[in-house]
């Protein structure tokens, strides 16, 4: 990793940061990985439509 470290009065570490593009790159890593665990939850299920548009259309004629 390629990390920023910043240094004391007499040069030791004090703290090592994150690059922006490297912690951009993780949190976009992580929230791909959410995703894909995410994905397909719902694939198995026969009690709700598979087309995205009349899933909203049930569940909007509940409303009325």
């Amino acid at each position: 990793m390629n990390q920023i470290v910043r240094e004391g009065a007499t040069g030791e570490p004090v703290e090592a940061v994150q690059r922006p593009e490297e912690a951009l790159a993780q949190a976009r890593a992580r929230r791909l990985a959410a995703l894909k665990a995410a994905e397909g939850m719902w694939k198995d299920r026969t009690d709700i439509p598979l087309d995205g548009v009349k899933a909203q259309e049930q569940l909007r004629a509940e409303w009325h």
